[in-house]
This record gives C-alpha cells, structure tokens and sequence, in this order.
C-alpha cells in the first residue's frame, strides 16, 4: 500500500454550489441578502423526509441526514461571512442546469456512482429527486478516470484497467512504460523540495513520454507545517514551472488540505491557488459519508467547492474525489467514522 494517498479516487462531479464574488467592497449585512435565493437553491435539492424508507433505524438515518443537509444550506450566509470578510458577500446562485466549460467534456445524465474520473476540466452539476427519493447527479462524462494505490499486481499488470480506468497511479518509468495502449500516467512525486536536483532527476525520465497525463505533486500538503512538515506554496510554484517548462503539455495536481479543524466549515484560505503556486488541478476530499450523519450528508460537497472557490479556485480548476474506502475505520472530526 502505498500510504501517500491511500485514501482517495480523484472525480469529476460536484453539486451546485455557493459562488463568492470578490473584488468589490461590499458591507458585510450584503451577505444576509444576497444569499436568500442560493439557500433557497440550495434547500430545493434536500429530499422530503417522506421519501426516507426502509427500517426503523434507516429512516431516522435518513431524517438526520436531511436535517444536517437542510443546517448547512442555512449557514451559506455565514460561511459568506467568513470567506471574504473585508470583499463582497454576493452570493451567485450555480447553474442548476448542466454546463460545460470545455469542448472536450460532454454532458449526460447519469446515476451516482463509485467509478474515477479524472479530467483538466469540471463542470457545474446539479441534483434532482425523483418519486422513487433516488438522486441523480448531472454533470460531465470525461476522458480520463483514475484511481490512486495498487495499481499493479504481482506479475506487473495495470488491474485497474479491466474496470475502465484509462490514467493509471505510477511511481516509476517502468510503470508507465508498461501500461497497455490508451492508458496514460498521473507521475507521482510527493517532495515539495522546489524544483532542486532531488525533484529533477525524479521527473526527467519522464520527460518526451506521450503516456505522460501529468505529475501529482503532493497529497494535502501543509502551508503552514501544523499537521503535516510544511510546503511553501514557493516549493510548489517551483516544481509547476519546471515541470511546465520542461514537459509541455504536462498538469500538475494536489488533494488540498482543509486547514479548518472541522470539516462541516471548511477553509483553504491562504493555503494554494493557480496564483500562488500555478498548479493547474486541486483535489477536494470533504468526506460527505459518515456514521454521525446516518449516511452520506451531500451538501459538504457544496460547502467544500465553496471554500475553495473563495479561496481563488476556480471551478474549472477542481478535481472533486470520491470517497470510495468507506471501511469504519478512519475517525473524523464529527465524533463518527
């Protein structure tokens, strides 16, 4: 197991999300009202308690779930507050309807799902309820789907392919080299050392390769060296620049690290952002699945996409993951696993 990501499938999908405008001085009571309707969007997309069925216990899951959800769209006006204190609160409502940013990314509808999809591109997405209280997600289909750790078995065969993942996690050349036709590399790194001879000599052997996709230069790495040794938005930069420079055509990637202790208001302010570090693909983890909520509680995706956005993000820019290693044993920050 490789430890540095074990947690993670980077995808393509997100919900609708609050947009936070800055730029313009704004006071601060703006937020109370500019955000009436993106609750009011966001409320819409909470399914009706009726439509919670199963056991006793599953039912009352199931309410609690829409209660934290329901919570959550009602804090948009805090978390507005929060984000951009001294700039403008204005909330602009998301799409609700399916949109694309790039011509290489198609839109269909299509059910949740536990695949991988990764993609240079994302589009705004949004959620529709059906009588049968069975959520469909609109959003794109993309190109490239990935899935992080144990690539490969014991004889060196790419596994993941036999389910449809085309970009494979790969730490070496050999690796790469040895993945099948229309399978490309997400390289792996994990250094934050600037672009110095350690970090050069790990990416020029991939240098000229076309299976090459691009380089994941670190998982939730630390701006500020309080959970995790730190990495200086600068070290970043370096490594993005060079690998820019150097492998043409080549994205750079990172799962952001949310900095506030709890998941439920999360934060990337002052952390990374194309400007700061001209990465080209950030991840975000918010874990929507836990034991505390009675299931999954959708609406941290929203709050989560908020946060980066307003933390210079932009959305076409955002890699969302699936959680996809629900096994009860990682405890999160809720009380729950």
């Amino acid at each position: 197991m490789q430890s540095h990501r074990a947690r993670w499938l980077a995808v393509a999908t997100v919900g609708a999300v609050l947009m936070l405008t800055g730029g313009v001085a704004a006071k601060l009571s703006h937020c109370r009202k500019d955000c009436k309707q993106d609750i009011k969007s966001c409320l819409a997309l909470v399914p009706p308690n009726k439509d919670c069925t199963g056991t006793k216990a599953e039912k009352k899951g199931c309410r609690q779930t829409h209660a934290a959800q329901r919570k959550t769209c009602r804090s948009l006006t805090k978390l507005c507050n929060q984000q951009n204190p001294s700039m403008s609160g204005t909330c602009l409502l998301a799409s609700t309807t399916p949109s694309t940013t790039s011509t290489t990314t198609t839109t269909t509808t299509r059910p949740p799902t536990t695949t991988t999809t990764t993609s240079t591109t994302s589009t705004t997405t949004s959620a529709t309820t059906s009588s049968t209280s069975t959520t469909t997600l609109v959003g794109p289909v993309t190109d490239l789907h990935y899935a992080s750790n144990n690539n490969f078995d014991s004889s060196g065969n790419y596994v993941p392919g036999h389910v449809g993942f085309n970009l494979a996690d790969v730490s070496s050349i050999n690796e790469l080299t040895s993945l099948p036709s229309g399978v490309r590399g997400l390289v792996w790194l994990g250094l934050c050392t600037g672009a110095d001879s350690t970090f050069i000599d790990a990416v020029q052997p991939f240098i000229g390769n076309p299976q090459v996709f691009g380089f994941y230069l670190m998982d939730e790495p630390d701006p500020m060296g309080q959970r995790d040794p730190l990495c200086p938005a600068a070290s970043l930069m370096a490594e993005s620049d060079w690998i820019h420079a150097h492998v043409p055509g080549a994205q750079t990637f990172i799962v952001m690290l949310n900095v506030n202790p709890t998941s439920t208001a999360p934060t990337y302010a002052n952390t990374y952002n194309p400007g700061n570090s001209h990465i080209d693909l950030y991840g975000l983890d918010p874990y929507p699945c836990r034991t505390e909520v009675g299931g999954c509680d959708y609406s941290m995706i929203i709050v989560a996409v908020a946060a980066a956005e307003a933390a210079g993000i932009p959305r076409d820019s955002i890699v969302p993951v699936y959680q996809a290693c629900g096994c009860g044993g990682w405890s999160d920050d809720g009380g729950g696993q």
